[in-house]
């Protein structure tokens, strides 16, 4: 497979720029590597790099977003990690062929209704983004399997979200949940979720609906108790990490109840260990 890199060394001159895009398009590059170079502006003669399948734009200066990348027909991956962009391409749901999309610590603010027809996407990253919410037509992406948004400023979420059933990692920590959409059965897949520092009081048993879990993460949130009906109705998961909340001494009846991890010197050693 060809693959072209930007000189890393020094920021990349305009000139420079439509030189190395020349050069991808006259050799028919499917590795197009323009992270790290202080770029601000892509140029037009990115839309030419028709046989790319993986564009990589992170770690720049970008404020607006190169719609020039939204005509790369077998674009696969792209990454848009560490810039200043304040959207996503218009017209980002043109590329029917993109696996995974990244554009984690941008200000991004909102999403755009059509990554709903990002029909083949399976892995969704936006940490650190700014969002304070997301659009319910983020749940018609049917076949995402990964989605990442932690360090957000989420106060709730779509109910639509649940209609990702394909879904098998969810992280949603260090935003501002206090509970999880009634729906939550949608995901029949779900494996793992993580809901660090965010703002609830109680473990969401409504998870009970989702018997495919096998992690969920709770740490640092304002839980205080944990009652046995809850514990009975998730005792199927492998992993129910509270550490953190207000749990100061391990109640005596939960002897044996490995998978609940709490704040246990001795246990969090073993729990550790396991990792």
């Amino acid at each position: 497979m060809l693959e072209t890199t930007a000189d890393v060394n020094k920021p990349m001159e305009l000139w420079e720029l439509e030189k190395f895009l020349n050069n991808i398009v006259k050799e028919n590059i499917e590795v197009i590597n323009l992270s790290h170079r202080g770029l601000t502006i892509v140029t037009g003669q990115l839309e030419r790099a028709k046989k790319a399948h993986t564009l990589l734009l992170n770690h720049n200066q970008l404020l607006m977003p190169p719609s020039e990348l939204c005509q790369l027909p077998y674009l696969t991956e792209l990454v848009l990690d560490n810039n200043m962009l304040t959207m996503l391409p218009s017209g980002v749901g043109n590329l029917s062929k993109l696996r995974i999309l990244s554009a984690s610590h941008n200000p991004l603010v909102a999403l755009p209704d059509d990554l709903a027809n990002l029909s083949s996407l399976q892995c969704l990253w936006l940490i650190n983004c700014q969002l304070a919410s997301v659009p319910p037509s983020l749940g018609q992406i049917k076949n995402l399997k990964k989605l990442g948004l932690r360090n957000n400023k989420l106060c709730d979420l779509p109910d639509e979200l649940c209609n990702l059933h394909k879904l098998t990692w969810l992280n949603l920590d260090e935003n501002c949940l206090k509970e999880l959409p009634p729906v939550v059965s949608g995901w029949q897949e779900l494996l793992y979720l993580s809901l660090n520092d965010n703002c609830f009081k109680e473990v969401p048993v409504v998870l009970q609906s989702v018997p495919s879990l096998v992690s969920l993460q709770l740490r640092k949130n304002y839980i205080t108790s944990l009652s046995d009906d809850t514990i009975v109705a998730l005792s199927f998961l492998t992993v129910l990490d509270i550490r953190e909340n207000g749990f100061h001494i391990r109640p005596a009846h939960w002897k044996g109840l490995d998978f609940i991890v709490t704040n246990s010197s001795h246990e969090e050693e073993k729990f550790e260990s396991h990792l």
